[in-house]
């Protein structure tokens, strides 16, 4: 807009705006400092090594999110079966701890049955559901993942025990990630039912 008698156009919404940012910025700077003026400040800006509920093996860190037994088929987008005794189903979180990449398998997780007995993945289950046997998982990252299992259908399912990789502990090291030879137990009672 130009006025008689001026050759410099003036644009009054533009010192509004200006004016209205200022008093934004100065009332959200002074919240901040009334919000943090009494916390204590925090001991490291790092987050906490392992969460209730994870089980960590060299640098993946697992978590069980659900466990089912008793289940009478699996059905994918492509096929389905019924089990040979009965199809248990664990969802995993995996956690890559480290900044390098860290090679999940799903066939070294184990299912655990009272007395110790021990049952890898149902390879055609995985299969039907679409699950990856490998996965890499990126520095920081984390997946979640499907295992299935097809086991006696008078098996006492008492857990699960996860098992991370092997790789060296870090960038220059040719010292092997500290793990559990046998991978971690993860004591569990499955839901029952499909």
């Amino acid at each position: 807009m130009v006025r008689a008698g001026r050759t410099t156009p003036t644009y009054p919404l533009i010192a509004v705006v200006r004016a209205a940012a200022l008093v934004l910025a100065g009332a959200m700077g002074a919240a901040g400092c009334e919000a943090t003026a009494g916390a204590p400040p925090s001991a490291s800006a790092r987050p906490s090594p392992r969460a209730p509920g994870e089980h960590r093996d060299g640098h993946l860190v697992f978590t069980v999110l659900a466990l089912g037994c008793g289940l009478t088929a699996v059905a994918g987008t492509h096929s389905e079966a019924q089990p040979d005794g009965q199809f248990c189903t664990a969802r995993l979180r995996v956690r890559n701890a480290d900044p390098a990449f860290h090679t999940y398998v799903a066939a070294q997780q184990r299912l655990v049955s009272a007395g110790g007995a021990l049952a890898r993945p149902d390879s055609f289950a995985m299969a039907v559901r679409r699950q990856h046997e490998r996965v890499e998982i990126g520095g920081h990252d984390l997946i979640e993942i499907e295992v299935w299992y097809d086991v006696p259908k008078r098996a006492r399912v008492t857990g699960l025990r996860v098992t991370g990789d092997r790789d060296p502990d870090g960038y220059l090291s040719g010292a092997t990630v500290p793990h559990a030879p046998d991978g971690v137990f993860v004591p569990l009672a499955p839901a029952t039912g499909p």
